[in-house]
C-alpha cells in the first residue's frame, strides 16, 4: 500500500518536472546583438533576430528616461522591422535606457536591455560641410557645423573648433594640419597653379568630441590672376590675328560690291536698250502692215545716144522697181 502511494507521487512529480522543462524549452528566444545607432542627436535602436530561429516574429521596443519616468514607454510594437527610431521622443540632454523583446501569437521572449545612453555625450557628430573658393593664389575655406536632428549645434556645443588638413593633390602623405581654428572661414595663401585638397573635423570643448571627417574637397589656384602677363600676351596674340582678318574681310566685301556696282556709267542709248523689253523691235515689225508693191513698165527705145544699141533680139526689157509709199 505504501509502495503504491510512493509510486503515484513519483509519477506526478515526474510529470510536473517534464511540463516545466517543456515550458522552458518552448519559450521564445530573445533578440540578439542589440545596439544603439546615434548620429547628430538622432537615435535608432537596432537588433538581430534570435539565433537559430526561422519563424516569423514581431518585436516590441521601449525606452525609459532616467530621473523623469520610472516605467518604460513603448514606441514600436507588433513590427517585423529590426529597428526602431526614437529620435522624436528624446531630449537633447536626456539619459535613457532602451529594451526590446520578441513576440509571437501571445508568446513573448525576455526583455533585452541596453546600458544608459547620454544623448549629448554619446551621440556621434557627423561631418561638417566644406566649401572652397579660390581667388588668385588664395583659397578660402568655408565650414558649416553638422546639422543636428533635434537641436541646433550651438545650443549644445557652443564652444567648438576645427582641425583642417590640406595637401597638394596626389601628395596626401605630405599633408599639413591646422588645429584649434575657431573661425568658420579661413583664407590660405598657397602656391600658384596648384590643386589642393582639404578635409575638416569639428572638435567640441564639451566632452572633447571629434566629428566624423568631411568629404575630401579639392580646388585649384586660378592661373589668370596669378600671371597677369599671360593674359596680356594672350590678348596681344588674339588682336594680332583678328585685326588683319577683319581688314581682309572688309577689303573682300569692298571688291565684291565694286564689281557688282561699278562707278563707270553706260551711255544713255545702251541703258534704254538694256531696259527695253526683249524682242520689241521684232514684234514691231511683225505688227506693221505689209507695203504694197508698185510696178512701172519702162520701155527702152532704140536709137538713143551714140553708142547705145538696142538689146539683141529686138525684145523689150522690163525693170521691176519695188517702191513703197
Amino acid at each position: 500500500m505504501q509502495s503504491t502511494v510512493f509510486t503515484i507521487l513519483f509519477v506526478k512529480l515526474l510529470c510536473l518536472t517534464l511540463h516545466g522543462m517543456t515550458a522552458v524549452l518552448a519559450e521564445l528566444p530573445s533578440p540578439s546583438n542589440i545596439r544603439i545607432n546615434s548620429v547628430n542627436m538622432g537615435l535608432v535602436l537596432e537588433w538581430d533576430p534570435p539565433q537559430n530561429h526561422t519563424e516569423k516574429l514581431t518585436y516590441r521596443s521601449e525606452y525609459k528616461w532616467k530621473s523623469v519616468r520610472s516605467s518604460y514607454q513603448y514606441v514600436c510594437w507588433n513590427t517585423t522591422a529590426l529597428c526602431c527610431d526614437f529620435t522624436s521622443h528624446l531630449n537633447k540632454f536626456g539619459v535613457y535606457t532602451f529594451q526590446v523583446r520578441a513576440e509571437r501569437e501571445g508568446e513573448t521572449s525576455h526583455w533585452v536591455e541596453t546600458k544608459e545612453f547620454i544623448m549629448d555625450e554619446h551621440t556621434t557628430l557627423g561631418p561638417p560641410s566644406v566649401t572652397l573658393v579660390s581667388s588668385g593664389a588664395n583659397i578660402e575655406v568655408s565650414i558649416e557645423d553638422p546639422v543636428l536632428r533635434i537641436s541646433e549645434f550651438k545650443e549644445i556645443y557652443n564652444h567648438a573648433t576645427f582641425n583642417i588638413t590640406y595637401w597638394k593633390e596626389g601628395q596626401e602623405k605630405r599633408a599639413k594640419r591646422m588645429t584649434g581654428i575657431q573661425l568658420h572661414k579661413v583664407v590660405l595663401e598657397l602656391e600658384q597653379w596648384t590643386r589642393y585638397c582639404f578635409q575638416v573635423w569639428v572638435v567640441t570643448e564639451r566632452f572633447f568630441k571629434q566629428s566624423q571627417p568631411s568629404n575630401v574637397t579639392c580646388e585649384s589656384t586660378p592661373k589668370a590672376k596669378d600671371r597677369p602677363w599671360v593674359m596680356a600676351l594672350v590678348m596681344f596674340v588674339v588682336m594680332a590675328v583678328s585685326v588683319p582678318l577683319v581688314v581682309l574681310a572688309f577689303w573682300h566685301c569692298y571688291r565684291v560690291v565694286s564689281f557688282l556696282r561699278p562707278k563707270v556709267k553706260l551711255p544713255g542709248h545702251f541703258t534704254v536698250y538694256l531696259l527695253a523689253p526683249q524682242c520689241s523691235s521684232i514684234l514691231a515689225l511683225q505688227s506693221s502692215p505689209q507695203p504694197d508693191e508698185v510696178y512701172h513698165e519702162v520701155s527702152i527705145m532704140p536709137g538713143g545716144t551714140d553708142g547705145e544699141r538696142a538689146p539683141s533680139g529686138g525684145r523689150n526689157n522690163i525693170m521691176h522697181i519695188n517702191q513703197t509709199d
